[in-house]
């Protein structure tokens, strides 16, 4: 068996131990109250097809109703905001699911039109559809011989 000595007074040792002890107290503090999931809501991952930008995020829990979105030809943002209430009559005993809100926005590699943009929310997923504007779209070349 091979004995291992530790050295308190080694200050990298030391530097690791308050950084972790750090890490978990703020892990800690984000997860109460919920304010963890605020960091990056919705989860979100963004595709280029060959005429549009393709973006699904996942919105658990909101109505249509509840999400905003406002688009530029180069930006888009999505905002939401979710009470949480009781139904009249009942008393909260418990609540692990408070109040929600949100703004997340994404920078577009190219412009979009803005006119043409589609949102559906189906199952917890919103997928918002950009067509490309036609300047931003590739166009084919053809080479001629001389």
């Amino acid at each position: 068996m091979l004995s291992y000595w530790m050295d308190f007074n080694d200050p990298l040792r030391t530097f690791d131990s308050l950084r972790r002890r750090m890490d978990q107290a703020l892990r800690e503090y984000a997860d109460s109250e919920g304010r963890g999931q605020n960091l990056a809501f919705p989860r979100a991952a963004l595709r280029d097809t060959k005429d549009a930008f393709v973006l699904v995020a996942e919105v658990p829990g909101l109505a249509d109703a509840e999400l905003q979105l406002s688009a530029t030809q180069d930006s888009l943002t999505v905002t939401g905001e979710r009470k949480a209430t009781a139904p009249k009559g009942y008393a909260v005993h418990r609540r692990e699911r408070g109040d929600l809100r949100f703004s997340r926005s994404f920078a577009l590699p190219a412009r979009i039109d803005v006119d043409k943009v589609n949102a559906e929310l189906k199952n917890g997923l919103l997928v918002v559809t950009m067509p490309k504007h036609p300047e931003s779209q590739p166009k084919q070349i053809t080479v001629k011989a001389a």
